[in-house]
């Protein structure tokens, strides 16, 4: 007998997860991201198969994780970039300093 995956496919909770990485919370952003993904592998274990009917509703929740992850990327490198331009002024400020300022 035939196994489908189950019709109630997991919803990204994008919205949350961008909310706790505005206010900083990486815990949280990342326990949003572990939930969603058990989700995810629960929904598609023991080798089920997807009916024709739910293969777009996947492949839109594929589309959606892929442009969160684009997100959280271009986060993580405009956060180096802000990173190494504060040690940039932190050096400059401390050879300021040792110079006599």
């Amino acid at each position: 007998m035939t196994r489908y995956a189950p019709d109630d496919i997991p919803t990204l909770p994008a919205a949350a997860i961008r909310e706790a990485l505005g206010r900083a919370d990486l815990d949280a952003a990342a326990a949003l991201l572990e939930a969603h993904d058990r989700a995810v592998r629960l929904a598609l274990a023991d080798d089920v198969l997807l009916d024709p009917r739910q293969a777009q509703r996947w492949a839109n929740l594929q589309q959606e994780q892929q442009a969160l992850l684009e997100e959280l990327a271009r986060l993580r490198d405009q956060t180096g970039e802000q990173l190494r331009q504060l040690q940039r002024h932190q050096r400059g400020a401390r050879a300021y300093l040792r110079s006599g300022g």
